[in-house]
């Protein structure tokens, strides 16, 4: 635009047929009925800027429009209305809005405490005879990132004679970049060597552009551009060519009693507080926000999403799902330039119907053919998988509220097809309680770390960031009218979980240390200087499917309640991770260590070749799961042989006993911790996962070999009593 006029300030205002009073717009009010708005004033005249457009950023929840005595239409929520008044505009104009705020269809929602009022800013905007209808801008990277190519389309309407646009692009730096016309408004350049905008780089391109009648600007604008490449690669999202947990939170466009209706300052405290946490990418939730939170998103480096206001609406209603539909659109075309909008979602909590699936689906791509779709999803896993594929949405989505991590993995480990993004997890079964909050976290951020053949987790979106009011949902959720499940409060004060989410979650930044491992080191209880020793090599010993069908049996039998304890909670065992190692162990004092993380499951026999003389072989496990003294099994029960084989065909055969050389790998019990203990078999390490509730125990056997012959391999064999033995690796004692 040429020019702007703000429409804000005091305006006329009443509830009903009532007498008027002075209200400030932009407002939040509390729902009254029917109310209405009214304005006096006189334009802007400028010679070059002839047209007249009224515009409005957004309203709660439908509203009319008159400007002297002329209807310009009926608005929906949330949405950006911008009307021609060019040939209505006087000296002095009466601008009336009558507001709906309690019956409209597509109105107030069940899920929060809803406001109505001319939330947004209003204002006029002026331009020549010819004018800017919409924009659409893409950059389009090639494969290495070395180029962008570039398309600018520019619809306009009015004026008279041949119109040329131009368009030029200029870098943070105010250098410019590009420049590019067309007579047609489809506008193309490319920019080599672009700067890639991410969210831990935030780098914006200034486009600007004009529409010109001969040599006299009509219309024009600027908006802040970047380079991003986001898509799915496998099970994944990838931010340029990097796969990228998306690390969400759930924000409303709320403010304590101020309802919809915020500050500049308020707004960027919001999203800097929120990127200070770590988190990548905003969920915009359940209804357009207002378009500074796009451009703050933009600034800081935040992906987000935006979605059109249902929340567990009736899709059989086909008005509402009309008036939803219209919202998207508006929404779509207001900020598919932004370079945050990562995709839309087109619902949230709703029991879908196909046809608004593809309808919603096909609105988004028709006005936006470079973001990608989905939903706010919680039905059921199998109508997910039967609906999400063939309705044309992106990835997956779920919400799997549980006291355990239960719905969260068998979301992960059956919705397989397609990507799969929580877009809300925890609400009160974590508020409040750190133990399941911190657990939950471990569990989602395994998956993300599983290889790509396996079940993965692209993503997770914390419900939710701020407090606010509501009324009718009870306890623990809410008290006393307020939404107790966020990680700040309605004033964005900082509550407990705030910082829980931001450390726990670092461990997606440090994946070679998991800060909720920790590894204690044992000392052997024998003098090891003055010996040389050698590590033997234990990788490959048995092929992949064996062992991960071994691996799973132990899994799968350590998870068995144990009938000592009434509580199913407390007597089955929680194995999420097992008794992996996850930091390298180089030695023990003196005695050098090269083990497997993943131990060897020993459910028959495995060989390890040695080939050297050695006066012994320290063995590094010597721990059963689940089996394994002081737990279960009989004292000096048979647990395995351990048989030395020489290269001269001599055998020598250690007996391995529960209690005296064995133990179990486990050093909880129930609620308690323990200390396994085996005469023969010091302990080297102890270590556990503070989040899964998971302690390990590792032992170290030495078995005599004859120093005179060489030792060809040692051959471990499982006894047949039900244990099922860990071995993580071998060092041999030189002759």
């Amino acid at each position: 635009m040429l020019l702007t006029q703000s429409l804000n300030g005091w305006w006329d205002y009443r509830v009903g047929k009532g007498a008027f009073t002075r209200k400030k717009v932009p407002f939040s009010t509390l729902p009254v009925g029917k109310s209405e708005c009214v304005l006096r004033f006189s334009p802007i005249e400028h010679p070059n800027a002839p047209r007249a457009f009224l515009v409005f950023d957004g309203i709660t929840y439908e509203a009319t429009v008159t400007l002297n005595g002329v209807m310009l239409g009926t608005m929906l929520a949330y949405s950006e209305y911008r009307y021609d008044v060019t040939d209505i505009l006087r000296e002095e104009n009466v601008l009336s809005v009558e507001i709906s705020d309690i019956d409209p269809v597509f109105g107030p929602s069940e899920g929060w405490e809803n406001y109505g009022g001319i939330i947004r800013d209003v204002y006029m905007e002026y331009s020549g005879e010819r004018y800017v209808k919409s924009t659409l801008w893409h950059g389009a990277l090639n494969a290495d990132y070395t180029t962008a190519d570039c398309s600018f389309d520019v619809k306009f309407a009015g004026g008279e004679g041949a119109p040329m646009v131009e368009a030029i692009l200029t870098d943070a730096a105010g250098e410019t970049v590009a420049i590019a016309k067309s007579a047609e408004g489809k506008i193309a350049f490319t920019v080599e060597a672009p700067h890639l905008w991410s969210t831990d780089d935030p780098y914006l391109y200034t486009l600007s552009y004009g529409v010109f009648d001969g040599a006299t600007l009509s219309d024009g604008g600027e908006i802040k551009v970047g380079f991003k490449d986001f898509r799915l690669v496998g099970k994944r999202f990838c931010l340029n060519g990097e796969p990228t947990f998306l690390l969400g939170i759930n924000r409303h466009d709320i403010w304590g009693e101020q309802g919809h209706t915020m500050t500049e300052e308020q707004m960027r405290r919001d999203l800097t507080m929120i990127k200070n946490a770590g988190i990548n990418y905003v969920r915009l939730v359940h209804y357009p926000h207002h378009k500074r939170i796009i451009e703050l998103a933009d600034e800081l480096g935040l992906l987000v999403s935006e979605e059109p206001g249902l929340w567990w609406s009736d899709m059989n209603n086909q008005r509402l799902c009309d008036d939803a539909l219209e919202v998207m659109r508006r929404t779509v075309l207001r900020d598919r330039n932004h370079v945050s909008i990562a995709f839309w979602l087109s619902f949230n909590e709703c029991i879908f119907t196909l046809d608004y699936l593809k309808n919603s689906a096909r609105v988004c791509r028709e006005n936006d053919p470079y973001h990608m779709v989905s939903g706010a999803n919680c039905m059921s896993i199998e109508m997910t998988k039967e609906n999400f594929p063939i309705c044309g949405f992106d990835f997956y989505t779920m919400h799997p509220y549980d006291s355990t991590p239960k719905r969260i993995i068998k979301s992960i480990e059956e919705l397989t097809e397609m990507p799969l993004l929580f877009t809300e997890w925890g609400g009160y079964y974590c508020h409040d309680n750190p133990q399941n909050f911190r657990w939950f976290i471990d569990t989602m951020i395994k998956y993300w770390r599983n290889p790509d053949d396996q079940p993965v987790l692209a993503g997770a979106t914390y419900w939710f960031w701020s407090e606010m009011y509501e009324f009718d949902r009870s306890a623990p959720a809410c008290t006393d009218g307020i939404l107790r499940e966020a990680l700040v409060d309605a004033e964005r004060n900082p509550l407990p979980d705030y910082d829980i989410f931001r450390t726990a979650f670092q461990q997606l930044y440090n994946p070679e240390k998991d800060p909720e491992w920790e590894l204690k080191m044992a000392t052997l209880p024998v003098d090891l200087s003055g010996k040389s020793y050698q590590t033997v090599r234990v990788s490959d010993l048995l092929d992949e499917e064996s062992r991960a069908a071994a691996w799973e049996k132990m899994i799968t039998e350590s998870r068995v309640h144990n009938p000592r304890y009434h509580s199913p909670n407390k007597g089955t065992r929680k194995v999420y991770c097992g008794p992996v190692l996850h930091e390298e162990i180089g030695a023990v004092g003196a005695l050098p260590l090269e083990l497997s993380s993943t131990p060897y499951v020993l459910e028959n026999t495995l060989t390890v070749p040695v080939n050297m003389s050695a006066k012994g072989l320290w063995v590094i496990g010597n721990v059963s799961m689940p089996k394994g003294y002081p737990i279960s099994g009989d004292y000096g029960e048979n647990v395995a042989e351990y048989v030395v084989e020489y290269t001269d065909g001599s055998t020598d055969t250690h007996l391995m006993k529960n209690g005296e050389d064995f133990t179990t790998a486990a050093a909880l019990h129930g609620p308690s911790r323990i200390e396994p203990y085996a005469e023969n078999a010091p302990r080297v390490a102890r270590f556990r996962y503070q989040i899964a509730w998971e302690h390990y125990v590792m032992n170290a056997r030495f078995i005599a070999t004859d120093p005179t012959k060489v030792v060809r391999a040692l051959t471990l064999k499982n006894a047949g009593n039900g244990y099922l033995p860990l071995f993580y690796g071998l060092t041999a004692e030189k002759a």
